[in-house]
């Protein structure tokens, strides 16, 4: 008999030995490399009929390799644990990976995790690299934990029709399906929306980070199955939205390596004054500042995964990981700016994604404000 969704455990710490997650970052930068990921992102600038992500790449990632799973049961075809998703994230941090890794395996994916067997087509989908996503943003983009959405009337055959409106949904042009956190009389609960059926119109956004493409979702009438009744939908959406936190900082963690590594590849190499500007002190000390962001965001990231997994711990690592990381990839970025010169400044400079890419993550789910007070409010400061 398969596993049952309802006994699995919520998220497995991790699956593989410490060689094996290292063998798995090594394939998935081999394969972001070959990719060619910075050019796909200029490409993606200017809207064209194609799909706002990098679909070979994706293909790559979830069917051949199988990470569409990745933090799943193996019950749906999943594997893997917490460890695995943020060392898989930073990687596709590191080449600014046009794909829906987050949206769809981690946020999705374990959102539906936590809604029962009620979720098991839905999860099978997401394991497969169907494109799955959540509507958890607000107007703001805060996260949206009361519902952006309300139930308008119940079918006979069980179904129920929303209506509402859901902003900022990442990857909501591509989804093929839209988790819905409903408002009601006994709190909230989740509803799966189906995004090519009737009542939902969609509108793709005009975005900062082109490799992160958002949606505005309108439901007027929009026909949906219930994941969960009661009011049981608010614990799921918030830890899998935690998850989905420390993914994307794991991914700010690897575009800050990233961006450090370049900087100081070029700082060598670039001469003023008959000489490397990596000899002069000031230059040295800039240096040494973003590495140290970059060493104390790994330690935030790395932290999640020294205990056990549970509802409190993920909450508290993730407000941690967000706050931190967020700032402290915008301030590496700004440091490859600088360092780089005039050069830096200019639109064929791959700095300027890289700059993009963090400016977007710093509000994406909150910003490093929104997850202090969390924070404060967690620890009961």
């Amino acid at each position: 008999m398969s596993e049952s969704l309802v006994e699995a455990p919520a998220l497995l710490l991790r699956a593989l030995s410490d060689d094996e997650v290292a063998e798995l970052r090594s394939t998935v930068r081999e394969v972001v490399s070959a990719s060619a990921s910075l050019e796909v992102a200029r490409s993606l600038e200017v809207p064209a009929d194609q799909p706002d992500y990098d679909v070979a790449t994706w293909r790559t990632l979830a069917n051949d390799i199988g990470l569409a799973g990745l933090g799943l049961p193996e019950s749906v075809g999943g594997v893997g644990g917490l460890v695995e998703l943020l060392a898989v994230s930073e990687e596709l941090g590191r080449g600014l990976a046009a794909v829906p890794f987050l949206s769809s395996t981690v946020l999705a994916g374990q959102v539906l995790l936590r809604c029962g067997d009620a979720a098991t087509e839905a999860l099978t989908r997401v394991a497969v690299g169907e494109i799955v996503t959540v509507a958890v943003a607000d107007a703001a983009g805060r996260p949206a934990l009361d519902g952006v959405a309300s139930v308008t009337s119940v079918e006979p055959d069980g179904s129920v029709r929303i209506s509402g409106h859901a902003p900022f949904v990442t990857d909501g042009s591509s989804a093929v399906l839209l988790v819905v956190p409903v408002s009601g009389a006994d709190g909230v609960d989740l509803v799966l929306v189906d995004l090519t059926g009737a009542g939902v119109v969609r509108r793709a956004m005009t975005v900062l980070d082109f490799t992160r493409p958002q949606a505005d979702i309108v439901l007027d009438g929009a026909v949906g199955r219930p994941l969960t009744m009661g009011g049981a939908g608010g614990a799921p959406l918030r830890e899998g939205l935690d998850v989905a936190l420390l993914a994307l900082a794991a991914e700010q963690l690897g575009g800050m390596q990233e961006a450090f590594d370049r900087t100081l590849d070029y700082v060598k190499v670039r001469r003023q004054f008959n000489r490397e500007i990596g000899s002069f002190q000031a230059v040295k000390h800039r240096i040494a500042d973003a590495l140290s962001l970059v060493e104390q965001s790994r330690s935030a990231v790395d932290r999640a995964t020294w205990d056990d997994v549970d509802a409190a711990a993920l909450a508290d690592a993730a407000a941690v990981a967000s706050a931190w990381c967020s700032q402290s990839f915008l301030d590496v970025v700004a440091e490859m700016v600088q360092l780089h010169g005039g050069i830096g400044f200019t639109w064929e400079h791959d700095a300027h994604l890289f700059f993009r890419r963090a400016r977007a993550d710093a509000v994406q789910w909150g910003d490093a404000t929104y997850h202090r007070e969390r924070l404060a409010t967690l620890r009961g400061w």
